[in-house]
């Protein structure tokens, strides 16, 4: 009985010893444990120093990784329209379609290669909205509308319209990011009145009447149309452990794992661009119908606001076009994407511009500019996200600059 007893504890201890590749495998895994968790207190604290590009491929990762949110840094996680999440704190509403949170102050925003710090003040006392700007001075000379060319996805400083505003005058910088022309137009309807200015500036870019088509889905009974071009980030928002964890996320964005499809990387003029893809038509060709719809729209809002000026405040109307990045790069993609693709990139700016000389508008199209600034050796447009850069706001700068004295359109008071 007493040797059964013996053999059973001599058993017992040698099942409690572990092997010698046991005790590795172990080691290994508390060392893995210690690196990957030194590793992510490390790019969390390091978070400000990585490049732009990184940061905002970071920057949906939840702040603690068991909760849902806050996010590293977007503090309005969210979507609008199918964006992943608003990279300035916004509401919708029916008339404007979406208004800025009024008074923010050095609010950081991350997006692809770009990063840029926004404040926003109210048109008036008690006015529900923001807008990036400097306080209003009377009297007005100049106020701007748009979506986010106008609004500038650079430092303030670099705006094309802050820009302006340094040479000509008193004005005041009403663009939203987001809205469409019919959004666009509610606004004028309600601030120009009050306000007073001189001269209205409307940039329209190529997703305008996107913008447009989906602004009338959210408040009228217009039917769908089959459009499926997805709004898309260059940043697209973390899901499971990238969510989770920064150190995850980190090495996926450097492996390339969480590229997103709808965009391709190309080498142009010694410089890796991002742009769409080319499975399926570009977002801003007449081949949706969603952006013949929005087309439509678009020439009879141009036509209403410009009798709406001068009715109400015996102000002019100068319209700006900007296209596509695509577009202006048309020349170097042609033989990557295709001459029917890239033709038909334009459609929708060509026949606004069109519409617009026939009819008599004053307006400016941007593209001839911003091709011969390429061919100059400017960048224009970031590589990593759709919005003109530094470069670019310089260019209309120059542009609308060269319009305003050649038509006498702010003469002395």
């Amino acid at each position: 009985m007493a040797t059964i007893t013996q053999d059973s504890a001599v058993k017992a201890q040698s099942a409690a010893v572990l092997t010698r590749s046991e005790r590795l495998f172990y080691r290994g895994l508390a060392l893995a444990f210690v690196i990957f968790f030194v590793f992510e207190v490390l790019s969390r604290a390091l978070f400000s120093l990585f490049p732009a590009y990184i940061q905002s491929e970071l920057q949906s990762v939840r702040l603690v990784p068991w909760l849902s949110s806050p996010t590293m840094y977007s503090g309005f996680p969210g979507a609008v329209y199918g964006y992943p999440f608003n990279a300035i704190p916004y509401n919708v509403d029916q008339i404007t379609q979406f208004r800025l949170f009024p008074d923010l102050k050095d609010h950081l925003v991350l997006w692809g290669d770009s990063h840029f710090r926004v404040d926003t003040v109210r048109v008036w006392e008690g006015h529900i909205a923001g807008f990036r700007t400097t306080p209003i001075q009377y009297p007005l000379d100049v106020m701007t509308f748009g979506d986010n060319f106008t609004f500038c996805w650079t430092e303030y400083e670099d705006c094309w319209v802050t820009q302006l505003a340094a040479r000509y005058g008193s004005w005041f910088n009403a663009a939203v990011p987001g809205t469409g022309t019919s959004g666009q137009y509610g606004l004028i309807e309600q601030i120009v009145p009050p306000t007073k200015p001189r001269l209205v500036i409307w940039a329209w870019y190529a997703d305008d009447f996107r913008d447009t088509y989906r602004h009338a889905i959210m408040r009228t009974n217009v039917q769908p149309f089959h459009y499926n071009v997805p709004i898309v980030s260059p940043s697209p928002r973390a899901e499971g452990a990238q969510a989770m964890f920064v150190s995850v996320r980190l090495l996926s964005t450097l492996l390339g794992l969480n590229r997103d499809p709808n965009y391709q990387d190309v080498q142009v003029n010694n410089r890796i661009l991002r742009i769409r893809a080319s499975e399926r038509p570009h977002f801003a060709s007449l081949e949706w119908a969603a952006n013949r719809y929005g087309l439509y729209q678009a020439c009879d809002l141009f036509d209403q606001a410009r009798q709406f000026l001068r009715d109400t405040v015996g102000a002019e109307l100068l319209i700006v076009l900007i296209p596509a990045k695509e577009e202006v790069f048309s020349k170097e993609l042609s033989e990557l994407l295709g001459e029917d693709y890239v033709e038909a990139i334009g459609t929708g700016r060509r026949a606004l511009a069109e519409y617009l000389a026939a009819h008599g508008h004053r307006y400016i199209d941007a593209l001839p500019a911003l091709k011969a600034a390429v061919e100059g050796g400017e960048s224009v447009y970031y590589d990593r996200n759709e919005y003109l850069d530094p470069s670019g706001n310089r260019v209309l700068v120059q542009l609308i600059a060269d319009y305003l004295e050649r038509e006498n359109l702010l003469p002395p008071r």
